[in-house]
């Protein structure tokens, strides 16, 4: 017997061609999303962490903690809180430069150089504020300037106190604003510095 219900079903072909671009589509646009997300964000998201940048997350204060804890009576050159981790530039007990980085709890010591700076001045993990960084942080954005944020730093230049430097990435020119760590939303000073797409956190880095 013959429907009586209105249109004809459409054939099985139809439905499996249909079926098949919505998988590409799904697949594409994973692909994409891989391409051109910020590293660390897609695992974070499978792993039900937060999205937001560990710079202007509260978790960040759980994974300084952490650098005070376990790099504590180590002198630091140098401490850059990028999208996801922690970098700690430290002289070990060996005598030597080690990169240690910081991620989820736990620190991993990723190299080891020569000293090359023994007689610049270090500072302490207790220095190291999480409040401070998002202060900062809030600071840069409300000024408006163009770009978005590569990384903080609590970091000592040569002939300046120690401060708190925002990179503001904005391509050819990026933008470094340091700022007092002890407080206060003025900037103390600004520098520039040229970039482009090979220019990362971790190499060809700012520093």
């Amino acid at each position: 017997m013959e429907s009586e219900s209105g249109a004809p079903r459409p054939p099985c072909r139809v439905k499996y061609i249909a079926a098949v671009a919505v998988a590409v589509t799904v697949a594409m646009t994973a692909v994409i999303a891989v391409t051109v997300d910020a590293p660390g964000r897609i695992s974070r998201a499978l792993s039900g962490t937060s999205l937001e940048d560990l710079f202007s997350s509260p978790r960040l204060d759980s994974e300084l903690d952490v650098v005070r804890a376990q790099l504590g009576g180590l002198p630091i050159r140098r401490m850059d809180v990028t999208s996801n981790l922690i970098s700690v530039e430290a002289v070990a007990a060996d005598g030597l430069l080690h990169l240690y980085w910081v991620r989820d709890g736990e620190v991993e010591d990723m190299d080891s150089i020569t000293d090359l700076h023994a007689g610049e001045t270090a500072f302490a993990a207790a220095d190291l504020s999480g409040p401070r960084i998002r202060a900062v942080v809030s600071d840069v954005r409300s000024l408006g300037k163009p770009g978005e944020i590569e990384l903080v730093s609590y970091i000592f230049r040569p002939r300046h106190p120690l401060s708190v430097a925002v990179w503001i990435r904005h391509d050819p020119v990026s933008s470094v604003l340091h700022f007092d760590p002890r407080g206060g939303s003025t900037v103390v000073r600004e520098e520039s510095i040229e970039t482009d797409e090979h220019t990362s956190s971790f190499g060809g880095c700012w520093c």
